[in-house]
């Protein structure tokens, strides 16, 4: 089979698996665009060069089977991401799955926001400022921002469901000198680090327990949903936040648009609420007062 005529057998199984024409051409490009493609066809192919120079290059039986594969396990609910072991957030790719049991949340557009944010404020801050980011699974935020900054000393991560994972995007990018990496929990911050922060980013679980979503069922549990209507973990944070943060340091929290009344009756906090793309509340400004 030509890879043209792959291309279009493999986008057309996608649009019947998710009935969206938009969904279906971006996932078909992800799969001949991934890691995985690479690691069977040579190299990872663009639109552009599917539809061009390689449109009639004949593709082997192994890279046939896997990508019948990728449809198999497609088609079972998996999210695509989770089978290429691949997701990319603010333009870089990063690993997301080992097995069932060790997988990380899939990075969101969304997310994207706390990135920018952070180079707004680093920008005009001094050099040798210090971060950490909780809750870090894949290590996307870290490392985006690291990739994009030139005036952090240091950067802790903390995360005790994702410890592998994260250190492998670490390692990918040779920057195992740059990020330190902590197998722990939110509890584990005063006695493990006991330091404070110029910057602290977090992308905690916050939807309520009780409105589970049904196409979210293969991403990891832990790192979706909270307690105390989803809460939990930002009631923690925000807990310790003035014994690890420093004066005029900030928080960049990522939230449900529902916790927003709950974040501007704070007390002794500055609280400024930023909205994503589709016009709701999304990303949390704290500063101490």
């Amino acid at each position: 089979m030509k890879i043209i005529e792959s291309y279009f057998h493999i986008l057309n199984q996608i649009k019947l698996i998710t009935n969206d024409k938009i969904e279906s051409e971006a996932e078909t490009s992800l799969i001949f665009s991934s890691r995985l493609f690479q690691e069977y066809f040579g190299q990872r192919l663009e639109k552009e060069e599917i539809f061009g120079k390689f449109s009639d290059y004949d593709l082997e039986g192994n890279v046939l089977t896997i990508l019948n594969s990728i449809i198999r396990k497609r088609s079972n609910g998996i999210p695509i991401q989770y089978i290429l072991d691949e997701a990319w957030f603010y333009g870089y790719s990063f690993h997301v799955y080992k097995n069932d049991s060790i997988k990380t949340l899939i990075p969101r557009n969304e997310t994207e926001f706390i990135v920018e944010k952070f180079i707004e404020h680093s920008n005009r801050k001094p050099k040798n400022i210090s971060v950490i980011d909780i809750g870090t699974g894949s290590c996307c935020i870290p490392i985006s921002i690291i990739l994009n900054s030139s005036n952090i000393n240091s950067f802790d991560a903390i995360d005790p469901h994702t410890f592998e994972i994260a250190k492998k995007n670490i390692s990918s990018y040779k920057l195992e000198g740059r990020i330190n990496l902590y197998n722990i929990g939110i509890e584990g911050i005063l006695s493990t680090l006991n330091k404070k922060y110029d910057i602290i980013t977090a992308n905690l679980p916050y939807i309520p327990e009780d409105k589970k979503i049904k196409e979210l069922n293969f991403e990891p549990y832990e790192a979706l949903y909270a307690k105390d209507d989803g809460l939990h973990y930002i009631k923690m944070l925000i807990g310790i936040l003035p014994v690890i943060i420093k004066k005029n340091g900030i928080a960049l929290i990522e939230i449900d648009p529902n916790h927003t009344d709950y974040l501007n009756d704070l007390k002794n906090f500055n609280v400024s609420i930023f909205k994503d793309l589709n016009n709701l509340d999304r990303i949390a400004e704290i500063k101490i007062r």
